[in-house]
């Protein structure tokens, strides 16, 4: 085993201990959670720039995501799902440079609430890891494709000769 392998094993252990303990994804109210979505009280939605473009992003720098399973007012992301894609928590989170406040929103999920853009759920990707990446974009898992956001709520897909990945690393759940 590589000792990259063994350090996405070990994360990917981590998070799965931490989502037990824990419960699923971010909230803006709880600090981090496993699955890297670090939100701290106050968090912020931001426009970052990445190989797509300009793009939705947590001032703590993890990229969003959508998944295109859901639907405006319920998230199909559970169980294992939420442990490689967690949700991200809807409280007290804020409108920073560049995001159009009117498009933050919520729905109810078990007993908090997701944070939703232009009506699409949001979550972070346990395969990024660092403030910026975006390796989840275009894998299709899960029973959907999970792609970044542009600034203005609709998903960014990839064209063909982008180079993203259009198969889940982890198996394509």
């Amino acid at each position: 085993m590589s000792m990259r392998s063994f350090r996405t094993a070990a994360f990917f252990l981590a998070s799965a201990a931490g989502f037990a303990a824990c419960g699923y994804g971010a909230s803006a109210t709880t600090g981090t959670s496993a699955g890297g979505a670090a939100t701290g009280s106050g968090a912020k939605l931001t426009v970052e720039s990445s190989k797509y473009g300009k793009i939705l992003a947590l001032s703590s720098g993890e990229t969003l995501y959508m998944f295109t399973a859901d639907s405006p007012t319920a998230s199909k992301c559970s169980a294992s799902c939420t442990g490689i894609w967690p949700p991200v928590g809807a409280n007290h989170v804020v409108a920073g440079a560049g995001v159009q406040s009117n498009l933050i929103g919520s729905i109810s999920r078990g007993s908090g609430t997701q944070l939703t853009y232009d009506g699409h759920p949001l979550y972070t990707y346990a395969g990024d890891t660092s403030a910026g990446a975006v390796a989840g974009e275009g894998i299709n898992s899960y029973g959907g494709l999970w792609y970044v956001l542009a600034a203005g709520g609709t998903p960014v897909k990839p064209s063909s000769s982008s180079g993203s990945s259009s198969g889940s690393s982890y198996g394509g759940y």
